[in-house]
């Protein structure tokens, strides 16, 4: 079976100058990635030759995690920069928002300003805030609010933790490198979304907004594997609302980012229905290259079909986004 003939990614990061941030995490990041810090700087030809190299015919960018400010005029001035970018190559690259969420109120206006003037497709936000703190508190629901009258989706990525916290939770008896790879891609991000979605449901976010669109990446943030424990048990049944299969069900989509793995997806699919899971990368940290490979490997080796390999490469986010011109075809 051939690979699929487009793609669209959208867990894929980029940084602009109004929320570009220096520090130890990301010190020891371009570290590890050298060649990373220049392609998320890259919002121009540069870019779109990569995705031309490697089969993407459309690309939502979002902008790096952990470059926080207490300022949101930063987070606009940065989200403007990004629609700039995005104007020259309309149908190639389409933007998430990046959101003050410790200013709720602020961070809900600047979706809906994004949304209707620049068309953003949504908004990548943090998984908490710098300190740790998760969104199930009602002061910040000013934003799914938003987001469901808007009918757009809210992408709920990792963030780095404070730095107490990666000490006391994932510092042993190995050097300070596994210390971050254990807090971060390893385990902690994965299960610091996967624990945020229950809180969210356990304070009945998706009761009140049952047209709320939740994506998370990393082939569902560990939530697959324990479904069935939590709907299992009696705490997650609250009277009067909709399971927690059902809210995966209705309110959560699922992206691939970074993980290339045939089983894996496999497994994703058991669990999840097949329109809510989609293609994605996770660039600059994973190379669109490596996603490119992983299509093709799924052609051949995965037990989807044409059809079911399609939606996950493109299909699927095509709908999700109503994305109506024609896609870049390889």
């Amino acid at each position: 079976m051939p690979a699929p003939s487009f793609s669209i990614t959208l867990e894929e990061h980029a940084s602009f100058p109004s929320l570009r941030r220096e520090g130890p995490f990301y010190d020891a990041i371009w570290k590890i990635f050298p060649e990373a810090k220049t392609a998320a700087q890259d919002h121009s030809s540069g870019r779109i030759l990569d995705l031309d190299n490697n089969h993407v015919s459309y690309q939502i960018i979002s902008h790096l995690p952990g470059m926080n400010s207490d300022d949101p005029d930063d987070y606009r001035k940065a989200n403007d920069e990004m629609a700039d970018a995005i104007k020259r190559y309309t149908t190639r690259i389409g933007g998430f928002a990046a959101l003050p969420m410790a200013l709720p109120d602020k961070a809900a206006a600047e979706l809906e300003r994004v949304v209707k003037e620049h068309g953003f497709l949504g908004a990548l936000i943090e998984s908490h805030l710098a300190d740790g703190t998760h969104y199930d508190a009602e002061r910040f629901w000013p934003v799914f609010e938003t987001a469901e009258r808007l009918d757009v989706p809210i992408y709920i990525h990792p963030a780095p933790y404070p730095d107490t916290f990666v000490k006391e939770r994932y510092s042993g008896n190995y050097p300070a490198g596994v210390t971050l790879g254990l807090s971060t891609g390893a385990w902690g991000w994965h299960e610091d979304v996967g624990l945020h979605v229950l809180k969210l449901f356990s304070a009945g976010l998706f009761h009140r907004f049952p047209n709320l669109k939740i994506i998370i990446g990393h082939m569902g943030e560990m939530l697959p594997m324990m479904i069935d424990r939590v709907q299992n048990l009696r705490i997650f049944s609250p009277k009067g609302q909709s399971s927690f299969n059902d809210v995966w069900d209705r309110n959560i989509w699922v992206t691939s980012s970074g993980i290339f793995s045939v089983r894996t997806l496999e497994m994703l699919l058991k669990i999840t229905k097949k329109d809510r899971v989609m293609y994605s990368v996770d660039t600059p940290f994973n190379r669109n290259i490596e996603g490119w490979n992983y299509l093709q490997e799924l052609a051949e080796k995965s037990s989807l079909s044409k059809e079911e390999l399609d939606d996950f490469a493109f299909g699927n986010a095509k709908k999700l986004f109503k994305l109506d011109f024609a896609l870049k075809k390889f």
